[in-house]
Parts: structure tokens; C-alpha cells; sequence
């Protein structure tokens, strides 16, 4: 996003919504790794002033705001990140698989 965003109403931490849910954990983790895999056009420079917020647009949505002079990425699996700010670059990463249980949970296939 073009302007720093300092209002985080409505937003959640990461750790409070990743709570008892193993499936917001494997969106979590392709979110964080969707915004490494297109770090180099927004201009990503690695750090996190803080946790990573959730809201929601129609779909989750991660809020990160860079420790620089507090630059914002929106990761969402939707491109409704422009009704945000119309401005915004916006950069389209492939989504990486990763399943939603744990190790010792039989019942499912990998997701590849």
C-alpha cells in the first residue's frame, strides 16, 4: 500500500485467530510465503514491526506493516485488496500447498 495505515479496527493478531484452527495456520503460512515469493516488486524488505493482523475483506486477509516507516502489505487469496486503496501495486504469487492437519492424522492425503 502506498500510505502508512496505523488503524488495525477490526483486525485480529495472527496468534489470537490461528487459535484451535489448523486451517487458518496452512492459509497463514502460504500468506507469509505468497509475500516472500513476491517480495521483490512491492519492495519487501523482511521485517515486521509487529505480529501480522487478520480481517477480512470477503476472504482473510493479512495486514503486515514493515519496521521501516511502516509500509503495509495486504496478502489475500482474492483481489479485492483494491478496495482498499486503488493505488495499491498488487502482485500475484502462486499458492503453495500445505495441509491443514498434523503429522500423526492418518485420515487425509497430502495436498500434492
Amino acid at each position: 500500500m502506498t500510505e502508512p495505515i496505523d488503524s488495525f479496527g477490526g483486525l485480529i493478531p495472527m496468534d489470537d485467530w490461528l487459535v484451535g484452527d489448523p486451517g487458518r495456520a496452512a492459509w497463514a503460512l502460504q500468506a507469509v510465503l505468497a509475500l516472500a515469493d513476491a517480495a521483490d516488486a512491492p519492495g519487501w524488505q523482511g521485517d515486521m514491526r509487529h505480529l501480522p493482523m487478520v480481517g477480512g475483506l470477503p476472504a482473510p486477509a493479512l495486514r503486515v506493516k514493515q519496521g521501516n516507516n511502516g509500509d503495509c502489505f495486504v496478502i489475500s487469496a482474492t483481489d479485492d485488496i483494491h478496495r482498499l486503496d486503488a493505488r495499491a501495486l498488487s502482485v500475484e504469487v502462486a499458492n503453495r500447498p500445505i495441509g491443514a492437519w498434523s503429522p500423526d492424522d492418518d485420515s487425509h492425503e497430502p495436498p500434492f
